[in-house]
């Protein structure tokens, strides 16, 4: 198999190191992470589900109607195709049987008896959606479908998702997930180089000189597509899992429920450009230094790379009232006055007086006390 990449120019993303500053506010805690760019941002039909995330951190950027469940039609195929890769070794031979016949829907044209190389049947599988190739592996691994979607459900739990399928080609009305859990596996298989490969491919040339096209036209289409997956059903509708990478930053788009071809491939393609061009990955990592009357305690925080709108800057909430002898387990990261995220709280170093926060006494974190609000209101914490 010689995969073919996507043309298209990868231009430079706009990326830069943030300095974490220090905020001495009261920060009640979020119930849950805002994301990052307003919805309405992107005009999203009625009925439509979006997500778009980042693909090193799952972190969510924008979504709407993400968490529901509905059918998924053939973007259930990076399932198949994942579990297909774990079972069956490169050079593996597959050679189908009468199963294949009278699958229905898209084919890749298999005849039972006909062998085939494993990844150019998950070349087919990917790129021509062929539901007689996700009946073929399916048979290859377990013995028959039916035993593959229980070998398909036990990949999902491991990516800590819990729902019963009906098919390994998405065909069943059954088959379905939320466009946030569509995300969790798009981002498994980006880290699979034998399902990633073929799926960001224009064309994929089998070992025997079949030439395969890929139907999805987002990789030819968009500036350093990398896949992943159409999908439809009359029940589906029409859906797609999209991922683009540019100066090594990918980010990952699911569409459920489009009107059709030409819609699915606007939302994700405009949901990528703004995620490109409206956020940047940013360091959180900040230190915060309390002098007390027996030594100095250094607080440290880290929330690791989180991304934010271009222009903003991620702050550290440390509460009005820190304690040095009880130091927060978490605090805030703030950004454009709302918490995105917790950072773990460490005792990094405590001089001259004790071995940590907790050796201070009363009198001591008394002295704290003052001192941190003193320091606050003079703007000397950062």
């Amino acid at each position: 198999m010689r995969p073919v990449p996507p043309r298209g120019r990868r231009p430079a993303a706009v990326l830069a190191a943030l300095v974490v500053a220090v905020a001495l506010v009261p920060v009640p805690r979020a119930e849950a992470a805002p994301e990052v760019l307003p919805a309405a941002s992107v005009g999203v039909p009625a009925g439509v589900s979006v997500l778009l995330v980042e693909g090193a951190t799952g972190q969510r950027l924008l979504g709407v109607d993400a968490d529901r469940r509905r059918p998924v039609a053939s973007t259930i195929k990076l399932v198949t195709a994942l579990v297909a890769t774990e079972a069956l070794a490169p050079g593996s031979v597959v050679v189908p049987g009468p199963e294949v016949l009278d699958v229905g829907g898209a084919s890749a044209g298999l005849r039972p008896g006909t062998a085939w190389d494993v990844d150019d049947l998950l070349a087919a599988l990917l790129l021509r959606s062929g539901n007689d190739a996700a009946v073929a592996l399916a048979t290859a691994v377990a013995g028959d479908e039916g035993a593959f979607v229980t070998r398909m459900e036990e990949r999902l739990a491991a990516l800590g998702i819990d729902v019963e399928l009906a098919s390994a080609s998405g065909l069943a009305e059954g088959d379905a997930l939320s466009a946030a859990e569509l995300a969790v596996v798009a981002r498994a298989a980006l880290a699979e180089p034998r399902v990633a490969g073929p799926a960001g491919s224009r064309e994929v040339v089998t070992t025997a000189g079949a030439v395969l096209e890929n139907r999805n036209r987002l990789v030819t289409l968009l500036d350093g597509a990398t896949g992943l997956k159409t999908g439809f059903t009359s029940a589906a509708g029409w859906s797609l899992v999209a991922s683009a990478d540019r100066d090594g930053r990918a980010l990952v788009a699911v569409v459920l429920g489009a009107a059709d071809d030409a819609q699915r491939i606007a939302l994700a393609s405009d949901l990528l450009e703004r995620g490109f061009a409206a956020t940047v990955p940013a360091p959180t990592a900040g230190r915060l230094t309390l002098r007390t009357g027996r030594g100095e305690v250094v607080l440290s925080a880290d929330a690791g790379t989180l991304t934010v709108p271009t222009g903003e800057r991620p702050r550290l909430g440390w509460p009005a009232t820190l304690d040095p002898a009880v130091p927060p387990a978490s605090v805030a990261v703030l950004v454009g006055g709302a918490e995105l995220a917790r950072a773990d709280v460490a005792v990094e170093d405590a001089r001259r007086g004790g071995t940590g926060a907790s050796g201070l006494g009363a009198a001591a974190a008394t002295g704290a006390y003052a001192a941190l609000r003193a320091a606050g209101a003079a703007g000397l914490l950062g």
